[in-house]
């Protein structure tokens, strides 16, 4: 790396710094115990409790090392965790023995180190890949343009594998691209790197064109026979098969290996299909979807996108590298299209490297256009530059409303002030306090001296509550609204769990609960008490 380069590197750094420390105040917010991550992130809810596992000493050292390696949420891969815990580790030491009960300080720390951190850096590699640091308002730009697609900034603001892996999803393109046809050392880093990726969420393959485009590459460039290509992509499998056991050990143990399996296998159907409801209809069926114009842009800024990316395959010099984008690009963009369950940051590894191809606009426009008249010749490029312009304009709008809606969260929480209403008007009501409350799984509820909170991931059923017999029972309207509706038996996954909680949402719905009488509800949620409370309230 060149002077001129260490310089805009360094001016990088400086702008990933005060992103940094941005997000601070926001991701501080939401976590003031564990039993409240459930209301604003759930899946950081069920990811916690593992990872506060993993970091408790056991009474041996083999039990203490059996905790850190036995993570027991095997929906995401081992380096997720191992990396969070590794991460969080400092931090647990510096808050000494209460460690566990600093939630805020952990999860924070767990936002800001296992999120914003390696997605900064998996932009800053885009950003080289595409810019080579040279020149600085560019390479800027290009980092800046990234930083504010909303998308990204959501994404900063929990807790969760995707940075993590999209890091690792760009690391196998980095390397690919500093390999330069040399097929080694590099070569078999991007090959580790593909199964990282493929270790924490199956990403990694999805590079099941980009690699043998690669090879390909080197045997019409000469560089490779016949032979050698096929040893050099077995190579490649087999250092990436390498990389994901050791990257997810537990596959080595029997045992847990079949809990592993069994449970991608439910990750597969949930992905795939659905959670409770089934979702075969096509992503973009009705047109341009509403959450992806907010995270992600206007439609024509997308284009514009895949426009550049098509753009680059005219470039000499960086043609193998927009070629081998579009070649991860293919099947993962059919994966998400096709998918059940559909979620905003899904489209990170899809639209970032998309974006990060806006470099090739202004070094290959100029030869496009260059039959052109002298105003068509000026003005697309104008064009292209307040398109956008316009597109950052409205991505900075959105970001301000996200990390002010994140801001204010608490206190704006319906959950929250259905629980201070409940405390008010339900709990103020009763001579002792229930021994066991049932709740949905965004209803802030923790559990005081003696009391047993539940909560379920298959949702309330009567069955359910004939094994907790819980006196206080928590219900979201939303799944009150939902799951009481018809059609949910024709679209569910599971018919047979499905109709149970038809059924008893279909009685909360109409107030009818069996053994339970409604004493509190509003826009979020509802309160029952069980038949033996009940004498405690009057009634209409």
């Amino acid at each position: 790396m060149q002077k001129d380069q260490r310089q805009v590197l360094l001016a990088l750094l400086a702008i990933s710094a005060i992103v940094f420390w941005m997000f601070i105040p926001a991701n501080q917010t939401g976590a003031q115990d564990a039993n409240m991550l459930a209301l604003f992130e759930v899946d950081e809810y069920a990811q916690y409790p593992h990872l506060v596992r993993m970091l408790t000493p056991g009474e041996t050292l083999l039990q203490t090392l059996r905790n850190f390696l036995v993570y027991q949420h095997y929906f995401y891969g081992y380096p997720f965790y191992f990396f969070s815990a590794l991460l969080a580790l400092p931090v647990k030491l510096a808050l000494g023995s209460g460690w566990a009960g600093q939630t805020h300080i952990l999860v924070t720390a767990l936002r800001q180190l296992v999120n914003v951190l390696p997605m900064m850096a998996a932009l800053l590699l885009l950003v080289w890949m595409h810019t080579r640091f040279r020149p600085l308002w560019k390479a800027a730009g290009l980092y800046l343009l990234l930083l504010s697609v909303p998308g990204v900034v959501a994404n900063n603001l929990w807790w969760h594998p995707d940075s993590l892996v999209f890091l690792f999803v760009v690391l196998t393109l980095f390397f690919l691209d500093r390999d330069d046809l040399r097929f080694g050392r590099n070569f078999f880093l991007a090959a580790a790197a593909c199964g990282l990726a493929a270790g924490t969420k199956y990403l990694g393959l999805l590079f099941v064109l980009a690699v043998p485009l690669y090879l390909a590459w080197g045997l019409r460039a000469g560089r490779l026979r016949i032979g050698r290509a096929a040893l050099l992509g077995a190579g490649f499998v087999a250092v990436m098969a390498a990389a994901f056991v050791l990257a997810n050990p537990l596959l080595l143990l029997p045992q847990e290996r079949a809990e592993i399996v069994a449970v991608q296998r439910l990750q597969f159907v949930q992905t795939g299909t659905g959670v409770f409801l089934a979702n075969d209809a096509p992503l973009l069926a009705e047109g341009y979807p509403e959450d992806l114009r907010i995270h992600y842009g206007e439609l024509y800024f997308v284009l514009l996108g895949f426009a550049a990316l098509a753009m680059g395959l005219f470039n000499p010099e960086r043609r193998r590298l927009n070629a081998l984008t579009l070649a991860w690009l293919i099947p993962i963009t059919v994966v998400v299209l096709t998918a059940g369950t559909r979620r905003t940051h899904y489209f990170l590894p899809v639209l970032l490297p998309v974006y990060a191809a806006f470099a090739n606009f202004f070094p290959t426009l100029g030869g496009l256009t260059a039959r052109l008249s002298g105003g068509l010749r000026r003005a697309i490029p104008a064009a292209l530059m307040l398109g956008l312009v316009v597109q950052v304009g409205l991505f900075a709008r959105t970001d301000l409303q996200l990390l002010r809606a994140q801001l204010s969260r608490e206190a704006t929480s319906a959950s929250l002030h259905f629980t201070q209403q409940v405390r008010a008007y339900v709990l103020a009501g009763l001579p002792v306090p229930p021994e066991v409350v049932y709740r949905d799984w965004r209803v802030y509820f923790p559990s005081q001296s003696g009391q047993q909170v539940e909560m379920n991931w298959e949702l309330a059923s009567y069955p359910l509550m004939e094994a907790l017999r819980p006196q206080l029972v928590l219900l979201e309207r939303e799944n009150v609204a939902l799951f009481s509706q018809a059609f949910v038996m024709d679209r569910a996954v599971d018919r047979g769990n499905m109709a149970a909680t038809h059924a008893f949402y279909g009685d909360a719905a109409r107030e009818t609960l069996k053994g339970y009488r409604l004493v509190y509800t509003d826009d979020f949620g509802m309160a029952f008490v069980s038949d033996a409370l009940a004498q405690y309230f009057r009634w209409r």
